[in-house]
């Protein structure tokens, strides 16, 4: 099972030119496809392939495209550092936006305590002054 096969034909009608493999998918769901080694000691040998990976990639570039992803996930994490700080300044805000309505609240019920203690002070002293003299 780990030894490699050859597929395709080098001049001869064997049975081994004719092996079909079954058709894999690649993690990202697209059909593999089956390319060939071109140079080094695999040559001719060949293999499965996710269509959308760059075989021929300059290892300089490999080395610049993990650099670019680790920039980018140190990027992520600062965001999500950044979004985590945010939520706890939210919280802060929402709790004191709660404790300024209820002194709000409380103020409002005091004004309106106020207000009916001057009406009822007005009710007892308003019969004195509209009293009629017969």
């Amino acid at each position: 099972m780990g030894s490699r096969m050859q597929i395709g034909s080098s001049g001869s009608t064997s049975s081994r030119s004719f092996l079909s493999f079954p058709k894999l998918k690649c993690r990202c769901e697209v059909k593999a496809i089956i390319r060939t080694v071109r140079n080094g000691d695999n040559t001719g040998m060949q293999f499965y392939s996710c269509p959308k990976w760059h075989v021929n990639a300059n290892p300089n570039d490999l080395e610049d495209l993990c650099f670019q992803v680790l920039k980018r996930d140190t990027q992520v994490a600062e965001k999500e550092i950044d979004i985590d700080f945010m939520k706890e300044q939210l919280k802060k805000v929402e709790k004191n936006l709660g404790m300024k309505e209820d002194e709000l609240n409380d103020m409002e019920l005091c004004h309106t305590r106020i207000e009916l203690m001057k009406a009822s002070r007005n009710e007892k002293t308003s019969p004195l002054l509209y009293t009629t003299v017969v």
